[in-house]
């Protein structure tokens, strides 16, 4: 199964370019975030960046912030009960955990997945991933809130798991059907929202009265990247000579966005959060630089709730980012 959100590159780059450029904020600070209130533009008269930003705003807001996590927590909540997944329920099991009610029947993201893709400009290879998330997500909603009471009311006491044997094999099927459907969709909807990334960027480029938004951005972009790389890479891999330059220019970004805030309102907290970021991206060069192996008590929390307290691991890099995702509205 797909490893919990808190492992995955939780980004809300968007969520941040509309707040440099259109006034809007951000909501659901654990995922992928995005909100419009206000100033929505007609993507038929904007320009082809309006458009991808309007495409995403409606994937993350209505479909990946939504649904994503709810649907993947019940999934594993149905897992860590079962002896066997693929076998199912048994009726010998010691504990039934059941599994989460999901709000919402998904009609919602299809909904937006339609609208999304009347928006110019045309993006054949992301539409068709959130045609297969829309899919996917329906039928796993209405499969595991079909019978989640049965679960929640503890009826498999009544029936020896009758009901809940007869129900596994189509609720493991479209569980597994959304997995695959949501990493596609996510992968999708990551590079698009890179594109929006550079087109903002680009947008702020040479307007010396818009460095410091220049520099957030850039800081934004450089962060997500070294995260991609940890987690691209298995850790015995990663190359010290590939991450330390990233490193030493994010730092050189930070320091310049530094001097650009001047007095800016609430800007320090954001910076604080860079500031956290790149010592946790340092910490994890070292390690990485003196092959320095973790002790058995760091072995057993990484990869756990635990993990991000330990200095150097991949963990502590995305616990950072994410409160850097966090503070980023309170910077620009």
């Amino acid at each position: 199964m797909e490893h919990n959100s808190r492992e995955r590159i939780i980004t809300s780059l968007i969520c941040l370019l509309l707040l440099l450029g259109a006034g809007l904020g951000c909501k659901q600070l654990a995922n992928r975030n995005l909100t419009r209130s206000g100033n929505n533009r007609n993507s038929n008269s904007g320009t082809a960046s309006d458009g991808l930003t309007e495409k995403s705003n409606l994937y993350i807001k209505t479909c990946v912030n939504k649904y994503s996590n709810s649907v993947l927590g019940s999934y594993r909540r149905y897992a860590s009960w079962l002896r066997d997944l693929d076998a199912g329920p048994t009726g010998h099991e010691t504990t039934v955990y059941g599994l989460y009610e999901i709000s919402g029947d998904g009609q919602d993201c299809l909904d937006a997945i339609k609208k999304a893709k009347s928006i110019e400009p045309k993006i054949p290879d992301v539409e068709n991933a959130a045609d297969a998330f829309g899919k996917a997500l329906q039928d796993a909603v209405a499969q595991n809130n079909a019978i989640y009471p049965y679960y929640n009311h503890e009826d498999y006491k009544d029936d020896n798991f009758q009901k809940g044997k007869a129900a596994h094999p189509a609720l493991l099927a479209a569980f597994k059907k959304f997995e695959q459907a949501n990493k596609d969709f996510d992968g999708q909807v990551d590079k698009l929202e890179d594109d929006v990334a550079r087109n903002r960027l680009n947008e702020l480029k040479g307007d010396a009265s818009k460095k410091y938004e220049y520099l957030v951005v850039d800081t934004s972009i450089k962060s997500k990247n070294i995260v991609k790389l940890v987690k691209a890479t298995e850790f015995s891999q990663i190359k010290v000579e590939e991450l330390q330059p990233m490193v030493d220019d994010l730092e050189k970004s930070i320091n310049e966005m530094k001097t650009a805030a001047g007095n800016k309102p609430l800007s320090s907290l954001y910076i604080s959060s860079c500031d956290d970021f790149l010592k946790a991206a340092k910490e994890l060069m070292r390690r990485v630089r003196d092959k320095k192996p973790y002790s058995d008590f760091e072995r057993r929390q990484v990869g756990t709730a635990a993990g991000w307290m330990v200095d150097g691991s991949p963990d502590k890099l995305i616990n950072k980012y994410n409160e850097m995702i966090q503070r980023r509205g309170f910077g620009a």
